[in-house]
């Protein structure tokens, strides 16, 4: 933390230092903190921290304000698969789950190479009661981890979405053990 603050002392015009700066607040759960970072990261340079700050909202749990950040960034940029999350989560969040769903599968299709994505959707369909699609997800997910690597923080997505907390558990131990995201 000292040497962020120090390379803001040295560049208080580095987006980049906000947003890492951020993403340390958020980690440690200075989510207000966070927040305003990202929001001066995207002030400096809103092309390289287009989502960062919708992201940070919907951290903060202000869903609404992030809904609205998130839809800009969209607008902005409607081929960026992160800022679709961003804005599915928002809208899963103030209970608008077919939106969010469709949001999210958007950032799945722009990036179909991410378990992240496809986790987060798995997760998303749990939480909206569509249980059948989650667990397709995971049994998806489970396939794909025999041919590569699936970070075991991905099936905790889930399995979290699906209430199946104990599961989720023993993979996020394992994610930790494997120093997984």
């Amino acid at each position: 933390e000292r040497e962020f603050q120090r390379a803001l002392e040295l560049n208080s015009s580095s987006a980049d230092a906000y947003d890492l700066y951020g993403r340390l607040c958020s980690a440690l759960g200075r989510q207000d903190e966070a927040v305003a970072m990202q929001r001066r990261a995207q002030e400096l340079d809103p092309m390289a921290h287009r989502s960062d700050y919708a992201n940070s909202l919907l951290r903060a749990g202000r869903y609404d304000e992030a809904l609205q950040e998130a839809q800009r960034a969209v607008e902005f940029d409607p081929h960026y698969d992160r800022v679709h999350a961003t804005l599915g989560w928002a809208l899963v969040r103030i209970g608008k789950y077919d939106d969010g769903i469709r949001e999210l599968e958007k950032a799945a299709s722009l990036s179909p190479t991410s378990t992240s994505w496809m986790a987060q959707l798995g997760q998303a369909f749990g939480e909206a009661g569509r249980l059948d699609e989650a667990r397709e997800i995971l049994r998806r997910l489970s396939d794909m981890s025999t041919r590569g690597y699936v970070s075991p923080y991905h099936m905790a997505y889930v399995l979290t979405g699906l209430g199946e907390y104990d599961q989720a558990m023993d993979w996020l131990e394992r994610a930790y053990a494997e120093r997984a995201g």
